[in-house]
């Protein structure tokens, strides 16, 4: 494989990817990449097509289960993409900034739009390939453009270009390169952070998991059907169904992505024999699994 033209401290060989999980896993990946700038996040993603080598973007990996085997292509990193620029109301970002730094940004500047989005701890990019939202806010509804990049090709979408649903986009056939956002001024948005930081401290249970692990089923909701399933503290392994909160499973970095999936299937027969509904993953299945 012709070599990648940058620095070696952003490509690893035979790296571990417990290194960017949120959770357990044991898998590895051939190459491991981390650019530090849209451009050569786009010369990365050239490279690796243009080789034939298969590979895997991800921002955070918050919602990203990586499996226990070895993958055999490129994890490419874009957390360290991270360009913000403020134009009066509008918000240009890159794919890699986080979303708390986005929301503190806003907040900052007097514009509100993002705040129910704090806590939420994804990249702007991971954000919008899920239309990540919370407290009745999805972060689809703000955007006005996005830069992508496909078969080696970069292009802008516009909003009306693009389609949003309920943990859905269009933008899952495309990487997201940035991004803009229209927001608005006034509103005291750090009170409102402040409000929904308080709501995730209720709700919410702390340790090592990936967020919800299955979408709403509506008008059901999942962490209440696994819970009604009788479900809360179960455990396989090292990963445990969390009893603050059914639809998050607890799984510490000593755990192994194979008994997250185990446990994620059992859920799911459970469920279904016991509320007759089907659970769909939120989460994304990434890497090899053994």
């Amino acid at each position: 494989m012709e070599a990648l033209q940058l620095p070696c401290r952003r490509i690893h060989r035979n790296y571990p990817l417990n290194r960017i999980s949120f959770v357990g896993t044991r898998g590895k990946t051939r190459l491991y990449i981390k650019p530090e700038s849209k451009d050569e996040l786009v010369y990365t993603l050239n490279h690796l097509a243009q080789q034939g080598i298969p590979f895997i973007v991800c921002g955070a990996s918050s919602n990203m289960l990586w499996g226990d085997g070895y993958y055999e292509g490129a994890v490419v990193d874009t957390s360290g993409i991270k360009q913000v620029e403020i134009k009066g109301t509008r918000l240009f970002a890159s794919c890699g900034v986080m979303l708390n730094e986005l929301v503190k940004i806003c907040v900052e500047e007097g514009l509100s739009g993002l705040e129910e989005l704090w806590g939420i701890p994804g990249t702007l990019g991971g954000a919008l390939v899920m239309n990540a939202g919370a407290f009745g806010r999805e972060i689809g509804e703000l955007v006005e453009e996005v830069e992508c990049w496909k078969d080696t090709e970069v292009f802008v979408l516009k909003k009306e270009e693009l389609s949003f649903g309920y943990r859905f986009s269009s933008l899952k056939q495309c990487i997201i390169l940035s991004a803009k956002l229209a927001l608005k001024a006034g509103r005291e948005p750090e009170k409102r952070v402040a409000e929904v930081d308080q709501l995730r401290k209720v709700k919410f249970p702390q340790g090592p998991s990936l967020g919800c692990v299955f979408k709403n089923p509506l008008p059901f909701y999942a962490g209440r059907l696994i819970e009604e399933a009788g479900l809360k503290g179960y455990s396989i392994g090292r990963v445990r169904i969390s009893e603050k909160h059914a639809n998050f499973f607890l799984s510490p970095k000593e755990a192994s992505a194979k008994d997250f999936v185990k446990l994620a299937e059992f859920v799911k027969v459970r469920v279904l024999e016991t509320a007759g509904v089907s659970l769909t993953e939120e989460i994304v299945y990434a890497g090899a699994f053994v």
